[in-house]
């Protein structure tokens, strides 16, 4: 269900219509309102629209950037998986030939057992 929210920005005022939470879309429009008047308070010439831009084209910036680093740690953590399957693996195999050492052992000490009571 959608939500009508009533924010301001720079002044005028939009309804947003949104699944989202009321608060989180004030936040989200008080960051922008923060962001655009940086932008004019440093620069006097800027337009309001310019100023809005600017921060339209900083939080694609940002989200592009936290696209890549999202896609870059998913890389990661599959890889991570990969040697994490590996290595249970290697471990299995380990167990297998440590079972089977195990028990070529025993069945020496058994044949050296059958020798030494032979000669006794």
């Amino acid at each position: 269900m959608a939500n009508h929210i009533k924010i301001e920005i720079l002044g005028a005022e939009y309804t947003i219509a949104t699944s989202e939470e009321e608060e989180y879309v004030r936040r989200l429009a008080r960051e922008i309102n923060t962001q655009v008047s940086q932008l004019l308070d440093r620069d006097a010439k800027l337009s309001p629209n310019a100023a809005l831009i600017l921060t339209a084209l900083g939080y694609a910036d940002s989200f592009y950037k936290s696209e890549q680093s999202a896609d870059h740690m998913r890389s990661q953590l599959s890889d991570y998986l990969e040697d994490a399957a590996r290595a249970r693996i290697e471990l299995d195999d380990a167990r297998r030939e440590l079972e089977k050492t195990r028990r070529q052992l025993e069945l020496v000490t058994k044949l050296a057992q059958n020798q030494e009571q032979r000669k006794g």
